[in-house]
């Protein structure tokens, strides 16, 4: 086990296969889950499962290979402006790896069904690290485009019923729409560019 500071401020603590649950430090206990000792037992069960019940092509080769040529670390964060995570950074060579959080239960029901789907399988992917942009978010408190005092072009939707739930590295942001379409918004540009349904976007 080793305990680290993060560049945002806060303590990392990182497990490695072998490691206990048991010698987490008490400030970051509460972030194992019954949902992160599952995937404990068995991370390449876990990451197996996330393949072959994938919402896309993608996103199913993606976890297949680190099933099964991939390594995995428990990382749990705990942030000094008091925001705390628990996921599974997964890595392998030659593809680009991610922090990948257990699904919360039960999902949200106002999702639309393929995002539904997706968060049943996990809690958010992050590609770029705890504190920075790049990823999928979890499942709640997902942010209206209404919310934004921007002046939208391109693909028409209702702002108050399209969401943000990612981010680009560069601050662009993943969108979706309540009857499940999904796509980008261009953080300079402000314009609405739709990729299809969600589960497109996704993958």
């Amino acid at each position: 086990m080793e305990i680290s500071v993060m560049e945002c401020g806060g303590t990392l603590v990182t497990l490695q296969q072998g490691d206990s649950l048991k010698a987490v430090p008490r400030s970051h206990r509460k972030l194992i889950t019954a949902e992160v000792e599952a995937w404990w037992a068995d991370p390449v069960h876990a990451v197996r499962t996330i393949a072959d019940r994938a919402v896309s092509p993608k996103m199913g080769q993606w976890f297949r290979r680190m099933a099964d040529a991939g390594s995995w670390c428990l990382q749990l964060h705990k942030a000094s402006y008091g925001a705390m995570r628990a996921g599974f950074w997964l890595s392998c060579a030659g593809i680009r790896g991610a922090e990948v959080g257990p699904p919360a239960k039960p999902v949200a029901k106002h999702l639309p069904p393929g995002l539904a789907d997706y968060y049943r399988l996990v809690g958010y992917v992050d590609w770029m690290g705890f504190g920075v942009a790049g990823g999928l978010d979890g499942p709640d408190g997902h942010l209206p485009l209404s919310a934004l005092d921007f002046a939208y072009h391109g693909a028409t939707v209702d702002l108050a019923e399209t969401f943000v739930f990612g981010w680009s590295p560069c601050g662009d942001m993943i969108i979706y729409t309540a009857d499940g379409r999904g796509g980008w918004l261009n953080h300079e540009s402000h314009e609405i560019c739709l990729l299809g349904s969600v589960t497109d976007t996704i993958d």
